[in-house]
């Protein structure tokens, strides 16, 4: 829509029209990111973990390899910081902020504003996390940890994000039959 618009006022003269849009790609609005890509991860100790919500305009970015390496980058940041400021300020190799980096990628590689919407973290003893199609995710947390839980907790997480309206209490009896408490569940996805 945009290219057409650019192509009308420029009256057909597509260098015009080129950089009509080149000068104007920088006043992009938030209300234009309408593609999500939400990326999980946990420690390997299994207690702690983080999901992160990238927000961008089309979906060739949120496919693009680039941007996926980016998002992996800023989730292994956020394992080791405890909020949003804390991840967008880190500097990497102790030379840019992160948040340098997603800016250049933004108006630089992919011409397209990329926002860091949402990050959550949990903190348990046990942990474990379902992403669907990077759309949408669920992070859930244990008191302790037994066999098996591994399995019981993905299926938790799964049921989660196919279903919000989803009721615990068969897992949470289960579990509470071993002792084991459900600690926190966090769903994420695009709303």
């Amino acid at each position: 829509m945009a290219c057409n618009n650019a192509i009308i006022k420029a009256k057909g003269r597509l260098n015009l029209a080129i950089n009509f849009l080149i000068n104007n790609s920088n006043n992009r609005t938030k209300n234009s990111l309408k593609e999500s890509f939400i990326i999980c991860r946990r420690n390997k100790n299994k207690n702690k973990a983080v999901a992160i919500f990238l927000a961008t305009e089309t979906d060739f970015v949120t496919k693009n390899d680039i941007f996926k390496k980016l998002a992996n980058i800023i989730l292994d940041v956020a394992l080791f910081v405890k909020n949003k400021n804390n991840i967008l300020k880190y500097q990497i190799l102790n030379k840019l902020p992160l948040f340098k980096i997603v800016n250049y990628f933004s108006n630089h590689i992919f011409n397209e504003y990329i926002e860091l919407k949402t990050i959550v973290f949990l903190e348990a003893p046990f942990i474990n996390f379902y992403n669907h199609s990077c759309t949408k995710a669920a992070l859930v947390g244990f008191s302790d940890y037994i066999p098996n839980l591994e399995q019981i907790s993905k299926n938790l997480a799964i049921q989660l994000v196919c279903n919000t309206n989803y009721n615990t209490s068969y897992f949470t009896k289960f579990l509470l039959y071993k002792n084991i408490k459900l600690v926190n569940s966090k769903v994420l996805m695009n709303t």
